[in-house]
């Protein structure tokens, strides 16, 4: 999956919300647009893990994605506290582009196996964990090192590294048509990643609001 989407995902570090966050010219109003979406994003992510932990088909599968929900919820919390730092608002809408991601993984988490979940969740962690390399050596404010800390720690990147164990040990059980279905899945994270950047850098909007 990574081999076949690289392009994707170079595609991804190169957008203007990126770009402009490693010179140090990012606007604070698209940040704010930012953790005012991806609180929603990360609830969606921890009710997700709560679906397909009850899906289970076993003791192991189960465990893997309780395991960490722990350190998922301190993110959010974090995140929480990042948008309230900017001044951002709790009630902001959902934009377009969140709304349809994260249905798309919720209607993997119900309908799928657990294995087809987390391989179209993927592109998120394993994009966050190789951005955070890139900003290695960025001009950031404390604010932002503040937000990238995480996503530079050997805890997410172990975390990043038992997903793809993961998705590699469990997807070898799955029929020629399953895994193609997975790769399918896993473009359409890829895409959904490089819209989140773009969705807060024009601080989108429905279209007849």
């Amino acid at each position: 999956m990574m081999e076949e989407t690289a392009p994707l995902f170079e595609r991804i570090y190169e957008h203007p919300f990126l770009a402009e966050l490693r010179t140090g010219t990012l606007g604070n109003d698209k940040l704010a647009f930012y953790f005012e979406q991806n609180v929603h994003y990360i609830d969606a992510v921890l009710r997700c893990r709560a679906i397909v932990a009850a899906k289970a088909q076993n003791d192991e599968i189960r465990d893997f994605f309780l395991r960490n929900t722990q350190l998922i919820l301190d993110e959010y919390y974090h995140q929480e506290e990042m948008l309230r730092k900017l001044g951002g608002t709790f009630e902001a809408p959902v934009a377009p582009t969140l709304y349809a991601y994260s249905r798309h993984l919720f209607y993997l988490a119900f309908a799928r196996d657990p294995v087809e979940y987390l391989g179209s969740f993927l592109p998120c962690p394993l994009s966050y964990d190789a951005i955070g390399y890139q900003l290695a050596d960025a001009p950031l404010t404390e604010f932002q090192a503040d937000w990238w800390e995480f996503y530079m720690s050997e805890s997410h990147h172990t975390l990043c590294r038992d997903y793809r164990d993961f998705v590699d040990r469990y997807s070898q059980g799955l029929s020629d048509e399953r895994r193609a279905q997975m790769l399918d899945s896993f473009r359409i994270g890829v895409n959904y990643e490089f819209m989140f950047w773009d969705m807060a850098y024009t601080k989108e909007r429905w279209p007849l609001d």
